[in-house]
């Protein structure tokens, strides 16, 4: 196991966007994308809130041909995972091979039925994965206004509010995949910054529109091209831009009322900004803390881009449900898309 990450450990750092007052960190001020209270005071579901019976329903219906397409990188030790994470490493406890050497030295004793047993060790964030509403946060408080006293490393648990939990039923529903990477002609370049009429001009040519409630995911190919860098591509990798949205995209996830956005990327957004480079991912302030959108990173697209493409169909079916993890301020994934 690589110390110090713990077993299904849950990272508790803020990312530390500012220790300023609320307004001020963030690349949108607080009052311009405020959401909190839409759902009530105690509300803990955020955006979620926008995937409703109605919509779940409708969704269902782009169910047309059965086809299936999961949107995980394998979860194993050669995806990408945002430093200082370490990657999964999953271990046996129990083989084939320890019955061979000794069939009463199992855990389970010597038994005509034998099985095998296996651990995973693993940041909640180092696969495909959500980010709960209690991941990130600027000033001293979280979305709707909970203190960031609520996220504790021991005790109670770790995210007393906001954790991952509120949503183990949710975030399944209507899915739309904007092309970014296709509509640029199939590359992009290093560290390009996604606008909102990047977007809305791959919307446009897929002849598809967002609406409320939707799980938005955007393609850019970042994800993909880790598995063919070489080893010293990989290491100078984080030294150097890395593509993904833009803060002119938070306005725009506000006023579609987007429930979730994910991507093909470490961050979902541009690294380093392209306004505040000196600030570490503040759009998941934004999106996070101030409209309560959950964000999706290191999703894997090509099967379904390639499918879209070919159908010209660029909604489906999600379902891409967290896990229950209790006080959890991130989950791994393996979002499903059915058309």
């Amino acid at each position: 196991m690589r110390a110090p990450v713990l077993a299904i450990s849950i990272l508790l750092g803020s990312l530390a966007l500012s220790a300023a007052a609320d307004s001020g960190p963030a690349l949108h001020p607080h009052e311009a994308v405020n959401r909190w209270g839409a759902w009530g005071p105690d509300d803990e579901r955020g955006a979620a809130n926008y995937i409703t019976p109605e919509t779940l329903v409708a969704a269902a219906a782009l169910i047309q041909s059965g086809k299936t397409f999961s949107l995980a990188i394998p979860l194993d030790e050669t995806g990408p995972v945002f430093p200082p994470r370490q990657p999964p490493h999953h271990t046996m406890t129990v083989t084939g091979a320890d019955y061979l050497a000794d069939p009463k030295a199992a855990p389970f004793g010597e038994s005509p039925i034998r099985f095998a047993d296996d651990y995973i060790y693993m940041p909640l964030q180092g696969s495909s994965q959500w980010d709960a509403l209690s991941h990130a946060w600027y000033g001293d408080t979280l979305y709707n206004g909970v203190p960031e006293s609520a996220i504790r490393s021991s005790g109670a648990g770790a995210a007393t509010k906001l954790g991952i939990e509120n949503v183990k039923d949710s975030l399944v529903g209507r899915g739309v995949l904007i092309d970014v990477l296709r509509h640029k002609g199939g590359s992009l370049p290093e560290g390009y910054p996604i606008t909102r009429a990047d977007l809305e001009a791959a919307l446009a040519a897929q002849k598809t529109e967002v609406r409320e409630g939707d799980i938005v995911v955007v393609r850019t190919g970042l994800v993909p091209a880790w598995y063919d860098f070489t080893p010293e591509q990989k290491a100078g990798f984080f030294a150097k831009p890395q593509t993904g949205i833009t803060s002119d995209v938070v306005p725009w996830v506000k006023e579609k009322k987007i429930a979730a956005i994910a991507a093909d990327t470490l961050a979902l957004e541009r690294v380093p900004s392209e306004i505040a480079p000196e600030m570490v991912v503040p759009l998941h302030g934004n999106l996070l803390r101030d409209l309560g959108v959950y964000i999706g990173e290191i999703w894997w697209l090509e099967e379904l881009a390639a499918d879209c493409a070919a159908d010209g169909r660029y909604e489906f079916f999600l379902a891409a449900q967290p896990l229950n993890i209790t006080g959890a301020v991130g989950s791994p994934v393996n979002p499903i898309a059915i058309k």
